[in-house]
């Protein structure tokens, strides 16, 4: 077999730590996002359900980046970095990275993300479209964490894209983190963020179906707790402010006893273990709101063919 070859990635957050949050969380009895994309089990469910055809979000998400890349490449001439933040698994930044490539400009690439698995599969997946290609393993509620990564992207040249995709901003928070990042972006930087526009049951049906329930399970699977052990449910809830969530949770049947690197984990039977929810937007407008008050200047916009998906250009104000 052909050699790997070595993967160049900064690690501001380490594995151990990672792994006592996570007990944290259980022992808590709340999951958030980030732990959906650490454990091998959880990264192999959320690479399976980005390619599953039944997985609209993600089909709508490549739909918009398609049909906006040349446009953006165009829009934005003295742009020569992209940083993914949150990147994934990369399929969605190579995107981005192949319209800018078809412009005969070949981008640096920063792939920034909490799992060490996405990391390397995003690095490897955009190396044949990118100028250089360096991780972060980082963690985005962390402002420390956010400025090097940043400072790292102003460093690598003129003018850096920074790429929130695949409905991010909702977990990273809509009303905080555009202005965090705002804080640390040059005049000459731009941002694209995208979301899920709010359809009732339809929403929902997107996400209780089998492909997602095994993405959504992942965490626990991990960590050797089965379906047979209780029951993964969801459910809609209006959030605030034009926002609304798809909630989840799972109800153990009976009293779990966890050992996760060392720490002991006890989920008691009949007691709600809560999981992070996923954000949609009452409309186009409620997220280019959003992203206007971090100070930042929507410059494109464009929806999916079925008005479901909404993607942001914004530079920063002023």
């Amino acid at each position: 077999a052909e050699p790997m070859r070595p993967l160049a990635i900064d690690v501001l957050l380490r594995e151990e730590q990672i792994a006592s949050e996570f007990a944290a969380a259980l022992h808590a009895g709340f999951l958030d996002e980030r732990f959906f994309y650490w454990l091998p089990l959880s990264v192999a469910a959320w690479v399976d359900l980005t390619a599953a055809t039944q997985y609209r979000n993600s089909m709508r998400a490549y739909e918009v980046l398609a049909r906006s890349g040349p446009l953006l490449a165009r829009l934005w001439p003295v742009a020569d970095t992209l940083c993914g933040v949150g990147c994934g698994e990369g399929g969605k930044d190579r995107i981005l990275l192949e319209a800018f490539l078809e412009c005969s400009r070949r981008l640096f690439y920063l792939a920034a993300d909490f799992s060490q698995s996405l990391l390397e599969r995003a690095l490897e997946a955009t190396a044949p479209v990118s100028a250089t290609a360096r991780g972060f393993k980082m963690d985005a509620r962390d402002d420390e964490h956010l400025k090097q990564v940043t400072l790292s992207a102003s460093g690598s040249g003129q003018s850096c894209i920074y790429a929130v995709l695949g409905n991010t901003l909702g977990a990273f928070g809509p009303a905080e983190f555009p202005a965090r990042l705002r804080r640390f972006m040059r005049p000459q930087d731009h941002v694209i963020f995208d979301g899920e526009i709010f359809a009732g049951e339809e929403t929902l049906a997107g996400y209780d179906n089998p492909q997602n329930r095994r993405f959504a399970f992942g965490p626990l699977a991990g960590i050797g707790i089965s379906e047979q052990d209780g029951d993964l449910r969801f459910e809609l809830r209006d959030g605030s402010g034009g926002l609304h969530e798809v909630v989840k949770y799972f109800v153990p049947a009976r009293d779990l006893s966890i050992n996760l690197g060392g720490h002991d984990v006890r989920l008691a039977a009949g007691k709600q273990l809560r999981m992070s929810s996923s954000i949609k937007y009452a409309s186009q407008e409620v997220l280019a709101d959003f992203v206007s008050r971090g100070e930042l200047r929507v410059e494109f916009s464009r929806a999916s063919d079925d008005g479901r998906f909404v993607l942001l250009a914004a530079a920063p104000e002023g």
